[in-house]
């Protein structure tokens, strides 16, 4: 178990920093949400992607509605800029505010959204 955990902890730590400084602003919020979350939160965004594997607490599953709900635009647009700790949640959430504007952090928080189909 320790092992498949830090090989976790290796991938997501290696795509934080190979990241590249800043991604092009035209690129759309379901290429962004490819590039950078589906390694954990799965292609769906179910929560389940290559990495989410040992990973403690789990990534969020942003088709479960009632999670979602939970969370205002504000809060999940802190989290993607300053990481998973800076709203209390799991410190394996990177920051992506150092690779994405505030234009992509907005679009692909309403991509997020938008993976809860009610």
């Amino acid at each position: 178990m320790s092992r498949l955990l830090l090989s976790s902890f290796l991938f997501i730590a290696a795509i934080y920093l190979l990241r590249p400084a800043r991604l092009p602003a035209a690129e759309a919020p379901a290429a962004v949400f490819r590039d950078l979350c589906s390694v954990c939160h799965g292609a769906g965004g179910k929560g389940d992607g290559p990495s989410s594997q040992g990973l403690e607490p789990k990534p969020a599953d942003f088709t479960n509605c009632q999670t979602m709900a939970k969370d205002s635009d504000e809060v999940l647009y802190k989290i993607i800029k300053s990481g998973g700790q800076s709203a209390g949640r799991s410190t394996v959430m990177p920051a992506w505010g150092d690779a994405l504007s505030e234009p992509q952090i907005r679009g692909l928080v309403q991509f997020i959204r938008s993976l809860c189909k009610k």
